[in-house]
This record gives structure tokens, C-alpha cells and sequence, in this order.
């Protein structure tokens, strides 16, 4: 059975986009896993992978961390449905695995930061606020927040440019259907969909709406059931 240590947050809402993107790749192999929650003050629980970061997975004898090294492994252990078709289609991948992580990902946290720090566990929220305030130089987090969503939106919605050209093609970023290239920056959508309010990332008349709902739907509708704060 394959493990996987997942970020978990108060009342059960599961918000690391890495997480998300080793979730939809075990979902598009047709693959069952066990989840093994861990908060921000239990890194013990993933000590024996030497890694501070989830996710991390247990798969048999096999261990790999890191979200992209997992979806590696999992192409190499169960090769039908690969995630990657081909070099290329991993080369795609690799890219937007990095414009993912400097670019957008940088441009969420400031519209999310304030309120991550009320969706977070009680016992975590010390080690949050600590760590997190040291990142943004400050502490009044609410107020970040506040000031970073009057601008931030529109920068968020620029830096997209580059998957709305390819989507104004083809349905996918991948082509025809998902794969690895989509669910990373899909997990990047559910991050402050778990947890934020008030918060729309996009106009609905955007082809990257419309892309959205349609990985919403994947799996019988697995993002759409993710738990939320709000619930």
C-alpha cells in the first residue's frame, strides 16, 4: 500500500499544491494510497525520508520525496498511464513545474498569508506565524494580505499568460487530456481554494476558467470534493 504524508490544516482541509500534484497523479494512474496527515510541528513523522517538506511517500520497500521525484517514481514503478508520454511531454512538464513554483506560487502566498494563519491547526499556528512573519517582514498578517490582494490579483492574472496561450489552442496543457504538466498547475488553484476567502484568481470568460472546471471534473470530480475551511 502507498503511503502519503499530506499537510494537513485545522478541521481536515488538505491546502500543499504539492500534495495536490501527487494526489492527482496517484488518481490519474489509478492508483489507492493512505494518507498519513502531518502538521507544520510534526516533521518527525517524516524524518526517515531525511526531508522537511511534504509530500513524501512510502511505496513498498521504496521511498521517494518531493513532489516532482514522486511523480518520477510513479512513472518508473507503474508505467500504464504514464504521466509523461514522452521526453518531450517531460521537458513540458519540468518547465512548468518551475514557472509554477517561482512564479506563481510567489504571487498566491501574499493574497492567502493572512489567512492561512486562521485555517492552520492551533497547535501549528505559533510555528506559522514565527515562520511566516519572518518571510514577509511582518506579523500583521491580515493587513499583508489586504494590501497585496489590491494589486496582486491583476499581477496574478499576467504571469498566467503563458498557460493561456497554450490553452487557447488545445484543451489541455498537456494536449488532448491531463497529465503531469496539468495537475501542478492545478494543485496551484487548490492551495487558496481550501482555505482562502473571498478570493477569485479569475474572470470566468478566461480560457483559464474554463480549463479549470474541467480539471474540477477530473475523477469524478476529486478537486471539487476537496474539504475547505469554510466548511
Amino acid at each position: 500500500m502507498i503511503t502519503l504524508y499530506d499537510l494537513v490544516f485545522d478541521r481536515d482541509v488538505r491546502p500543499s499544491p504539492y500534495c495536490w500534484r501527487t494526489k492527482l497523479a496517484l488518481k490519474h494512474k489509478g492508483l489507492a494510497w493512505r494518507d498519513e496527515p502531518m502538521g507544520f510541528t510534526e516533521k518527525q513523522k517524516i524524518a526517515f525520508a531525511q526531508s522537511q517538506t511534504v509530500p513524501v511517500m512510502h511505496d513498498g520497500t521504496e521511498v521517494a520525496k518531493d513532489s516532482w521525484a514522486i511523480a518520477l517514481h510513479l512513472d518508473k514503478a507503474y508505467p500504464d498511464k504514464p504521466l509523461f508520454p514522452d521526453d518531450p511531454a517531460r521537458a513540458h512538464a519540468r518547465f512548468v513545474n518551475g514557472w509554477a513554483d517561482a512564479a506563481i506560487h510567489s504571487l498566491i502566498f501574499p493574497m492567502v498569508v493572512g489567512d492561512m494563519m486562521e485555517a492552520v491547526r492551533p497547535q501549528d499556528r505559533d510555528y506559522v506565524v514565527e515562520s511566516r512573519g519572518k518571510r514577509i517582514g511582518t506579523k500583521d498578517f491580515a493587513g499583508f494580505q489586504r494590501k497585496a490582494r489590491e494589486t496582486g490579483v491583476t499581477a496574478f492574472r499576467q504571469a498566467l499568460e503563458p498557460a493561456r496561450r497554450v490553452l487557447r489552442e488545445q484543451p489541455f496543457l498537456s494536449g488532448r487530456a491531463p497529465a503531469y504538466a496539468d495537475y501542478i498547475l492545478f494543485g496551484s488553484f487548490l492551495w487558496p481554494h481550501t482555505f482562502a476567502r473571498n478570493l477569485e484568481l479569475l474572470d470566468r470568460d478566461d480560457v483559464i476558467w474554463s480549463w479549470r472546471e474541467r480539471m474540477l471534473d477530473l475523477f469524478d470530480g476529486f478537486g471539487r470534493k476537496a474539504r475547505t475551511a469554510a466548511e
